[in-house]
């Protein structure tokens, strides 16, 4: 197949995961098929291995195929699936057209790297996902293309960060900081088919070089880091001699081309710079283990999660704040919190009744978790949990403080959780029966008593099973 055909094929697909991406957190899913949406946070990474270790099972196995597509043909993920790899390609190419800007080949720093990624492994197994939260490239992409109907501020900052270091830098995120361009690469170093350079045919006029993105080719040298590679396609297509092709990776060639192993540096400098970032390692480690959900520890100030989460300990270990649900609330009562949860909570969806409430009819928050941290629910399930509990304050009540009649509480709890008992001649006020509040937040929401409501959710540290 020409290169020109392949470079084709891999915009099309990547369009096709960009804008379906763009769809999702726009909260417009409903435009994309069922399916459709099912295989695009089905095959994402990061997302797909937290619903692995929750749910073994061969639907939540989409990082397994990206692993064999990068055993094949090293890290296409970051340019054919990752919204995030797409998105900033769109201002790489920009920058090319506009800012006329060539590209040079940039040593690999893979001590930094290398320690980033292990800074992200190692608190796994201390329940913590931290550094995932904050790097998953899918969680990334969800803060950015949610907008409004997340965090605009947050949503602002991270398109402008990435567009300009994307302009300016190429993929140096993708190569540098993200972990699953770093564990990609770790695996294309073994990959079956690799790019490799015919020197028989390069006349070393650099074209290549000048429009990698990865910075991973050095013309001079005949050298292409494959696992620095994006797989984009592009020095396929451009170089004018056809010297770059995929060949199988054991297959004789006369010269060895590619640097598999970069040359060890042993100098006083390599020495330091390993041993600070081995340091950065341990600390990063260390701080963040600490940092873990501990429930007893949050269990009075941690907000209501939706239906779905089990329990706080499960919620913050599985979700990576991508947005997705925040995007797909009907209501908008799911916002985005900031240290409710606690640091390494950060960014993660909370019940905010103060805007809105959960409808008693829904489940669309649980059916578009790609992490699992929102567990699948029928609607019949749904509505037998329950999130959190009503706590009626009596003495801020209407009723009882200014002796007027209201009971927006219980014309609209759903659950009829809510019943009016007498109080003085013909008035009347409320009373929860806790076996059937499922703390959707309707009584809080439509309470007029302002600044604070006389009727709110308090938030269960494990959520249960009505009768």
């Amino acid at each position: 197949m020409s290169p020109g055909i392949l470079k084709t094929i891999r915009r099309v697909i990547a369009l096709f995961f960009l804008l379906s991406t763009v769809l999702l957190f726009s909260g417009l899913a409903a435009l994309l098929p069922e399916q459709a949406v099912r295989y695009i946070t089905w095959i994402q990474f990061i997302p797909s291995f937290l619903r692995f270790t929750f749910i073994l099972s061969i639907y939540t196995s989409g990082f397994i195929l990206v692993i064999i597509m990068t055993l094949f043909y090293g890290r296409v993920y970051c340019s054919f699936i990752c919204p995030l790899g797409i998105f900033q390609d769109i201002f790489i190419r920009l920058s090319a057209i506009f800012l006329k800007r060539e590209n040079t080949y940039k040593r690999p720093l893979y001590a930094f790297s290398f320690s980033l990624l292990l800074i992200c492994i190692l608190p796994l197994f201390f329940h913590n996902i931290l550094f995932l939260n904050l790097l998953d490239p899918f969680g990334l992409s969800g803060k950015i293309f949610a907008g409004p109907r997340g965090t605009l501020a947050l949503s602002t900052g991270l398109l402008l960060f990435f567009m300009l270091l994307s302009m300016s830098k190429n993929r140096w995120y993708c190569n540098l900081i993200c972990p699953v361009g770093i564990l990609l690469g770790l695996i294309s170093r073994v990959s079956f088919f690799r790019l490799r350079v015919d020197v028989s045919r390069c006349r070393s006029c650099g074209t290549c070089e000048a429009g990698c993105r990865s910075n991973c080719i050095d013309f001079r040298d005949h050298r292409l880091d494959f696992d620095r590679c994006v797989g984009c396609m592009d020095c396929l297509d451009s170089c004018p001699e056809k010297a770059l092709k995929y060949k199988f990776r054991w297959k004789k060639r006369n010269e060895p081309v590619i640097s598999d192993k970069s040359k060890v540096d042993l100098s006083r400098r390599a020495f330091l710079k390993t041993t600070a970032c081995g340091a950065v390692t341990m600390a990063g480690f260390i701080s963040t283990s600490a940092l873990a959900v501990q429930p007893e520890q949050v269990m009075e100030s941690h907000p209501v999660m939706p239906p779905g989460a089990i329990s706080l300990s499960h919620f913050t270990e599985k979700c990576t704040a991508c947005q997705l649900c925040i995007s797909t609330c009907p209501t908008h009562v799911l916002q985005t919190s900031f240290f409710e949860y606690g640091l390494s909570g950060l960014f993660q969806p909370k019940m905010d009744f103060s805007r809105s409430f959960c409808r008693y009819d829904c489940v669309k928050c649980p059916e578009i978790c790609p992490t699992g941290a929102i567990q699948l629910l029928t609607l019949k399930e749904k509505q037998k949990v329950q999130i959190g509990l009503a706590v009626f304050q009596k003495n801020q009540c209407l009723v009882v403080a200014e002796h007027k009649t209201c009971a927006k509480c219980a014309e609209h709890c759903p659950t009829k959780a809510i019943e009016l008992l007498p109080y003085l001649g013909s008035l009347f006020i409320p009373y929860v029966n806790s076996s059937f509040c499922n703390g959707c937040g309707a009584c809080e929401y439509y309470c007029p008593v302002r600044p604070d409501r006389a009727i709110y959710v308090e938030a269960k540290l494990y959520h249960r099973k009505l009768v």
